[in-house]
């Protein structure tokens, strides 16, 4: 068996024991009557976007960030080693507009153009520096060598309301997956510890190696698949540890202070107007990797919302089967209502407030 099965049957090894799907959940605040699809249209290509995976809010503008890119189908161009990858984008759309009940759907111009970044425009996690205007993103740029593409997470920035500003790539850590810009700094997640065949070693064992770095030397590494990052109002950095079902708050010295747990593995993080920290946490970890990696069915979508201080975790939006929207990977609540973003499902999920 060569290096790249052994690093599969691990992965997936890892994932069949996280297999069982969380037990039962209280009622949900948004019900699915409350909820519907909004397509999001590209401008340039005019074409659905598909995995709208992370959100950043800027409330006072009244503007919701969005990064997207095919996964799927941008890892599946790369395999086959053709001569060009799919593109994403980065996008902004008025939350007012989102959340009229008469929208269904959405278009909007990318605030990157894919032919400025070496390696093309494939963001992931996604945060807004507020004081200095700018989107920080991590960008996973794609070179190619001879017919073989390379994936590379750098640390990238753009101008926030459009201007024709990109910032230089940025050193980040080589399994960096979240990044988090405010006052404090930047910092960015790291899911794994190692990359390639070590990843899969690190699933399999269970072994609590990943974490929170800086310029890609680790702060903090004593987590399971350090995933979303959030800063929360009272100075603390709080951070998703997807294979340990639960939120870790980390002090000025990175060191945890203090840990939430809850009803599904935590991707990306955002806090809402109230304090709250909002999650999409994944009830089956195991369906995710069917529908993210195999594109076999669809996967659960769960969203809750995390009281840090009593630990009290309230269910906003549950879709046991995926059937209205697969594989939540992030959301905000608004004073409006609840939109949700997936990385493998189109368009956004947008559930309205009861008046």
């Amino acid at each position: 068996m060569g290096k790249t099965q052994l690093k599969y049957v691990a992965v997936f090894a890892g994932l069949f024991l996280a297999a069982c799907e969380r037990g039962e959940v209280g009622p949900a605040a948004y019900a699915h009557a409350d909820c519907r699809r909004v397509a999001l249209i590209d401008a340039g290509t005019g074409e659905v976007v598909r995995g709208a995976e992370d959100f950043a809010l800027d409330l006072e503008n009244r503007r919701l960030f969005i990064s997207a890119y095919d996964r799927r189908a941008v890892e599946k161009a790369a395999r086959k080693k053709q001569a060009s990858l799919p593109q994403g984008g980065l996008y902004a759309v008025s939350l007012s507009a989102l959340f009229d009940p008469q929208t269904e759907q959405m278009t909007a111009a990318s605030l990157a153009n894919p032919s400025d970044f070496a390696g093309g425009l494939h963001p992931h996690g996604l945060s807004f520096d507020a004081a200095n205007h700018e989107l920080v993103f991590i960008n996973r740029a794609y070179v190619r060598d001879g017919r073989k593409w390379t994936m590379t997470p750098h640390l990238r920035r753009i101008g926030a309301n459009g201007e024709v500003y990109v910032g230089a790539a940025e050193d980040a850590h080589c399994a960096a997956n979240d990044v988090a810009a405010d006052g404090e700094g930047v910092v960015t997640s790291f899911d794994h510890a190692s990359c390639g065949f070590g990843a899969g070693l690190e699933n399999l064992f269970g072994l609590k190696r990943s974490g929170v770095a800086r310029h890609g030397a680790a702060l903090y590494d004593k987590a399971r698949f350090a995933n979303g990052l959030a800063r929360h109002p009272n100075g603390d950095l709080v951070m998703a540890a997807t294979r340990e079902d639960a939120l870790i708050r980390l002090g000025d010295d990175f060191t945890e202070a203090g840990r939430v747990a809850l009803p599904g593995g935590p991707d990306n993080l955002t806090i809402a107007q109230d304090g709250g920290v909002v999650a999409a946490a994944h009830p089956s970890l195991f369906k995710l990797m069917l529908t993210r990696k195999l594109g076999i069915g669809a996967a659960p979508s769960r969203i809750v919302k995390a009281d840090l201080d009593t630990g009290a975790v309230d269910i906003l939006f549950d879709d046991a089967k995926g059937t209205l929207f697969s594989a939540a990977t992030v959301a905000v609540e608004t004073a409006s209502g609840l939109v949700a973003g997936s990385v493998t499902d189109e368009g956004l999920l947008v559930c309205q407030a009861a008046l």
